[in-house]
């Protein structure tokens, strides 16, 4: 039989498979393979990234104790000097 993205892991009752925009089709098991760990990866990415929206109100480098979190560490010089650390060490 071919293969089938309905009868995979995680479409399970009562909502089962989910997929309104159509990215996978009947015998694409490469394609729903690929998609699937882009979701994992991407999951996984947000969780880092929520930890790290909280984590920050808590933990402040000393050069860097005013600086305000999130969206706000970018209007000081601090806060650019930080962001361009990280760009630069991410690569």
């Amino acid at each position: 039989p071919p293969f089938s993205p309905a009868q995979q892991i995680g479409a399970i009752a009562p909502l089962g498979f989910f997929d309104p925009l159509g990215f996978t089709s009947v015998g694409d098991e490469r394609g729903f393979r690929k998609l699937q760990a882009a979701e994992l990866k991407h999951g996984r990415v947000a969780m880092m990234a929520s930890i790290g929206a909280v984590g920050q109100h808590f933990v402040k480098f000393p050069w860097a104790e005013k600086v305000h979190g999130t969206f706000g560490a970018m209007n000081s010089g601090e806060g650019v000097f930080g962001f361009v650390g990280l760009f630069v060490a991410s690569g």
